[in-house]
C-alpha cells in the first residue's frame, strides 16, 4: 500500500498518452475512435488483476495498425463498418489463440524469428503508418491506396496545400504541423514544469483550448466538422457486437492468424524489454501475461475494440514515472474511462490532423535512420535480412513480409556455412559447453559452429543460468 501513490500517479500520467494514441490508432485503422480506448481499459483491468508482467501498459498497439487496416477494408468489401464488424470477429479469435499459445507455453515465440526481420517487419509497419497518416495530418483526409502509392502521393499532397481555397484543409495542414513540431521538439525543452504533461496531452489541450478561444472571442472555428474526431453522444451505447459470418472464409481466417502473429510478436518483445527497465529487476511471467492478453483482447473484441498488447513505449513512460507494480495498469485503465465519460464533448474538438501528427512522429520512430544504421552496422547480412522483410513488407503484407526475411536468413546462413547439411545438423541443438574457472572465476562459454534465431534458446538458457554480476568469456 506504501507504493499506491506512486503508481496511481504512473498511472494518471500513462493515461495522457494512451487517450490520444487510442484514439489515434484506432482511426488510423478506419476504426471508431472509442475502438481504441476499449482495449486499453480492458486490457488494464484483465491483465492487471492475472497477468504475469510487474510494470507493463497494455492497450492497442501501432504494430497492429496496418493489419487491421487491411482487414477493414477488405473483409467489408468497401463497408468500412462491415469491415469492422468482420475484424471484431477476427479479433475475438486472436485472443482466443494468444490464450491458447499461453497455455501451450509459446512464451519463447519471439525467439524464432530472426532479429533484423521483425526489426524490419517493424520499420515496415512504421513507414506504413506514416504514409497514411501523412495525408490526413494535412488536410488531405480521403487519400486512398497501397503504401508505396501514398508515399509516392506525398509531395502532391503538399504542393496542393499552396493551390487549396478551402481554409479548413489549411487550418487542418497548420494545426498538424504545429503538433507534429511539438512531438519532434518537445525532448529539447528542458523545462520541468512543461515536462510534467507528456507531449501527445500538450497537443490535445491546445487544440482544443484553440476551439474555446476562438468560442469565447466569437471568432468562427475554421474546421468543419468532418475535419474533427468523430464521437458520438452516448458512448455506452456505440458499443457493437462482432459479426461471425465469415469465420470459414480463407480471407478471415488469414487475418486471423495475421493479427495472432504481430499482437504475440509486440507483445513478447515489449515484455522483455521493459523487463531489463524495471528497477527491481524482476522478470515477467511470459506465458502467463499471454493468457492474459489472449483473455483481454477476446473480451475488447467482444466489446467493439481492438487488440490488446503489450506497448513498449506507453510501459516505459510507466517505470520512469516510479511505477511499482500492475496496479499502475489498472489505474490507466480507471482514468481513461473517466475522461471518456467526463470529457466527450471536449475529446469531440479534436482535429484528426492532430492525431495524425502523433501516428506521423510514431510512424518516424519505428523507421527512423538510426535504426537502419544500428542493423547495418551489426553486418551486411543482417542489413540484406532487414531491407527484404521491408521491400516484402510495403509491396505484399506482413506475413508475406516475416516470411521473406525468414528465408533470407535460412540462405544467408547456408551461404556463410558452405554446406546445406552442417547447417542442417546445428540447426536445432548447437554445441554449447560452460563452464567456470574454479575458486571463483570467470565462466566460459563456448559454441561449436554457429548460434541463429532457431537455437539461439539454448544458448539463452545457458546465460540465464549466470548472475548479473559475474563476468562472462564467450567463444
Amino acid at each position: 500500500m506504501k507504493d499506491l501513490p506512486k503508481n496511481v500517479f504512473a498511472g494518471f500520467v500513462v493515461s495522457l498518452i494512451a487517450l490520444p494514441l487510442g484514439l489515434g490508432l484506432a482511426l488510423a485503422s478506419e476504426a471508431p475512435p472509442i475502438a481504441g480506448i476499449i482495449p486499453a481499459v480492458v486490457g488494464g483491468v484483465v491483465v492487471a488483476i492475472i497477468g504475469g508482467s510487474h510494470v507493463t501498459i497494455t492497450g492497442p498497439g501501432n504494430g497492429l495498425v496496418i493489419v487491421l487496416l487491411g482487414a477493414i477494408t477488405t473483409l467489408g468489401g468497401g463497408d468500412l463498418y462491415q469491415g469492422y464488424l468482420f475484424t471484431l470477429a477476427a479479433v475475438v479469435f486472436s485472443g482466443l489463440l494468444m490464450l491458447l499459445l499461453g497455455f501451450l507455453r509459446m512464451g519463447r515465440l519471439a525467439d524464432f524469428f530472426p532479429a533484423s526481420a521483425i526489426q524490419g517487419m517493424l520499420a515496415a509497419i512504421g513507414i506504413g503508418i506514416l504514409a497514411k497518416q501523412f495525408h490526413i495530418m494535412i488536410g488531405h483526409n480521403n487519400e486512398a491506396g497501397n503504401i508505396l502509392s501514398l508515399l509516392a502521393q506525398i509531395p502532391n499532397g503538399l504542393f496542393s496545400l499552396w493551390e487549396s481555397d478551402s481554409l479548413s484543409v489549411i487550418f487542418a495542414a497548420i494545426i498538424g504541423i504545429f503538433s507534429l513540431l511539438i512531438m519532434v521538439f518537445y525532448a529539447k525543452i528542458r523545462n520541468s514544469y512543461f515536462q510534467l504533461i507528456p507531449a501527445p496531452m500538450w497537443i490535445l489541450i491546445l487544440t482544443i483550448g484553440f476551439h474555446y478561444f476562438c468560442a469565447w472571442f466569437k471568432i468562427e472555428y475554421p474546421l468543419d466538422e468532418k475535419f474533427l474526431i468523430p464521437i458520438p453522444e452516448d458512448v455506452m451505447s456505440s458499443l457493437v457486437f462482432p459479426n461471425f459470418e465469415k469465420v470459414l472464409q480463407v480471407d478471415f481466417i488469414f487475418v486471423v492468424f495475421a493479427i495472432t502473429l504481430i499482437a504475440s510478436i509486440e507483445s513478447l518483445l515489449s515484455i522483455k524489454a521493459v523487463d531489463k527497465l524495471d528497477p527491481a529487476n524482476r522478470h515477467s511471467n511470459v506465458n502467463k501475461d499471454l493468457k492474459a492478453l489472449g483473455l483481454a483482447t477476446t473480451i475488447s473484441g467482444l466489446l467493439g475494440g481492438l487488440n490488446v498488447v503489450t506497448v513498449i513505449a506507453r510501459s516505459s513512460v510507466n517505470v520512469n514515472t516510479g511505477a511499482t507494480n500492475r496496479s499502475a495498469n489498472f489505474f490507466h485503465a480507471f482514468f481513461l474511462v473517466v475522461f471518456v465519460l467526463l470529457f466527450q464533448e471536449q475529446l469531440r474538438k479534436i482535429p484528426l490532423s492532430a492525431l495524425a501528427a502523433i501516428l506521423v512522429y510514431t510512424g518516424y520512430k519505428l523507421a527512423t535512420p538510426s535504426v537502419i544504421k544500428k542493423i547495418a552496422k551489426i553486418g551486411k547480412e543482417q542489413f540484406i535480412i532487414f531491407m527484404a522483410t521491408v521491400i516484402a513488407t510495403l509491396t505484399t503484407n506482413l506475413i508475406i513480409g516475416i516470411a521473406v526475411g525468414i528465408i533470407s536468413t535460412f540462405v544467408i546462413h547456408i551461404i556463410v556455412n558452405r554446406s546445406i547439411v552442417l547447417f542442417i545438423t546445428h540447426l536445432i541443438k548447437p554445441n554449447i559447453l560452460m563452464f567456470k574457472e574454479k575458486d571463483g572465476g570467470n565462466y566460459f562459454i563456448s559454441i561449436k559452429h554457429f548460434c541463429s534465431f532457431l537455437n539461439y534458446y539454448k544458448l539463452k538458457e545457458k546465460l540465464d543460468l549466470i548472475a548479473e554480476n559475474e563476468e562472462v568469456v564467450l567463444d
